[in-house]
Parts: C-alpha cells; sequence; structure tokens
C-alpha cells in the first residue's frame, strides 16, 4: 500500500512593496494543499471591480478563498481554475455595466499550488510564482508555470530604468507614461490563442495550459512557495541559492528573510542600478511547509 502524505504549513507571511498601496499577493491553504498568489497591478486609470482601488487584490483574494475552500481531494485542478475563472468574468462584465475593457485592463494573477494526492506531491501553477522542495538528501526541485521569466523581466527593467532617469524618482516604472504603454501592449498579449502566458482572470481557457508536474523528493521534505518578489532573494539579488533559500527560510524565519530582502531594495539598490526591476519594492509572499508520511 502507498503510504499517505501529509502536509502542514509552518510559517507564512505576505507584504506589500508600497505601504500606501494595497497588497495584492495572497497566500493560503487547507488540509491537503498549500499556494500562493501573486496578482499582477493593473494598468489602467481605475479599478473595475473597485476593491480599494485594485482589481488584482480582488482577484487574489477572490482565489485565495476559491482555492481554500474548493482544493479538495480528487478534485480536478483544471476544472477549479476553469470555474474561478468563470465566476471572475462574471463579476468583471457585471461591474463594468457591460462597457468594453482594454484586454491591458482585465485583472490577473499567477499562481503556484502543492496538492497532497495520496502517496504523491503535485504542484499546479500558472504565472511566475515559484515552488522549492528540498528532500531530507538535501536535493533541491524548483517548480514554476513560467521558467526564466525573472531573466526577461530583468532586461526590460533595465532598458525601462535607462528611458526614465532612475527608479526611485518614480518608484515604480509603470508611473512612467512611455514604459506604461509597453507594459500595456505586453499584459494584452496574455490569455490569447497565441499567448505564452495564462493566467487566473476572466478567461476560462486559462485551464487547458495548467502546467502540472509530479514532484520527487526524499521525505521528510520542506517546501518554499513564494511570489517573485520574494523570490527575487535567489533570482534577481543573488543572496540564496534554491538550496540556500529553503534552508534559511526554515532556520531563520520568513520574517527575518523580509528583512533583508527590504534592506536590499530599500537601502542597498533604491535606484534599480545594481538590480534592474519595475518597482523599487514588489509585494513579497511566503508559504514554509512540510511533507511528511
Amino acid at each position: 500500500m502507498t503510504p499517505r502524505l501529509t502536509l502542514r504549513i509552518t510559517d507564512m507571511l505576505s507584504d506589500a512593496g508600497d505601504v500606501a498601496r494595497v497588497n495584492e499577493d495572497a497566500a493560503g491553504g487547507n488540509r491537503c494543499s498549500a499556494f500562493v498568489i501573486d496578482g499582477a497591478t493593473g494598468l489602467g486609470e481605475k479599478s473595475i471591480v473597485g476593491l480599494e482601488g485594485s482589481d488584482a487584490a480582488w482577484l487574489a483574494r477572490l482565489a485565495k478563498t476559491f482555492f481554500e475552500q474548493q482544493v479538495t481531494p480528487g478534485r480536478n485542478m483544471a476544472d477549479i481554475v476553469r470555474t474561478l475563472n468563470k465566476q471572475a468574468a462574471t463579476v468583471v462584465h457585471d461591474s463594468s455595466g457591460g462597457l468594453p475593457i482594454a484586454p491591458w485592463s482585465l485583472p490577473v494573477a499567477g499562481f503556484q499550488l502543492v496538492r497532497v494526492e495520496g502517496g504523491s506531491l503535485v504542484a499546479y501553477g500558472l504565472g511566475d510564482c515559484r515552488l522549492f522542495l528540498t528532500g531530507s538528501d538535501g536535493v533541491t526541485v524548483d517548480a514554476t508555470a513560467l521558467p526564466g521569466s525573472h531573466v526577461n523581466e530583468r532586461e526590460g527593467a533595465r532598458r525601462a530604468i535607462v528611458h526614465a532617469g532612475g527608479l526611485a524618482a518614480v518608484r515604480a516604472l509603470s508611473d512612467e507614461p512611455t514604459v506604461r504603454d509597453e507594459l500595456r501592449r505586453h499584459r494584452a498579449t496574455y490569455n490569447r490563442d497565441d499567448s505564452s502566458v495564462w493566467t487566473l482572470g476572466t478567461e476560462p481557457a486559462a485551464a487547458k495550459h495548467l502546467v502540472v508536474e509530479r514532484l520527487v523528493a526524499e521525505l521528510p521534505a520542506i517546501g518554499l512557495l513564494c511570489t517573485d518578489g520574494f523570490a527575487a532573494l535567489s533570482d534577481q539579488y543573488g543572496r540564496y541559492s534554491p538550496a540556500e533559500l529553503v534552508a534559511t527560510a526554515k532556520s531563520a524565519g520568513l520574517k527575518a528573510m523580509l528583512a533583508e530582502l527590504r534592506r536590499i531594495e530599500r537601502a542597498e539598490d533604491p535606484d534599480g542600478r545594481l538590480y534592474p526591476r519595475f518597482k523599487v519594492s514588489d509585494d513579497a509572499t511566503a508559504l514554509l511547509f512540510e511533507v511528511v508520511v
């Protein structure tokens, strides 16, 4: 008989990148799963749904509640994502009063989720959230639906910083009109038949593009789910390897790592010259869990 696995959340945090803006990330879990969600900051002049001025925050909170209620043993994840996006599309349509919505203005979010399925551990995702899982043998695996996306984002941010004359002056490059127009053009390509980026949001067809990976790790294992804002400690700032990221999260705790992250962004490199990025500080969310037999 295949042994059943148990997943336990041991630490979790979610921190807004800017105290003047609502946090557009979310994290949560239930008895069989854990997840993080990264809402993409809106590029429109005003929100559609209107939650604290952020459609991304609304979508992240909707997805958190939906996942905690609906991700149950045996439930098909593609069906869950399809149903969630149908519900979101209905709310967005009703909130818009039937007026046309520019594709770049639609709310979108990425997510990474891990679920215990009997004796297996399976990862599901859309977008650029991350999962790092270290087995008892020290081997660390990395799961994401958009591998290498941080490299493309860094290069785009580098060009935008040169154009804007620095990051600190604008706080977020998306506030600069030329950069915002380019971001809108890119966002408008999401969730189309020819797209490489599919998300939570208003397109049910995204369910067909769900990235699924069956994870193999020696048990007991320690896992770290995080949005790209937290994964930057490894991906962008090079302070940790994936294995070190998980080990430090376990030994030092997520709060200490968040303090290090914000120190890098706000004290060491507030202008984005050392580490090109689109915001001084992005929302950062992380969830630490263990898997045992």
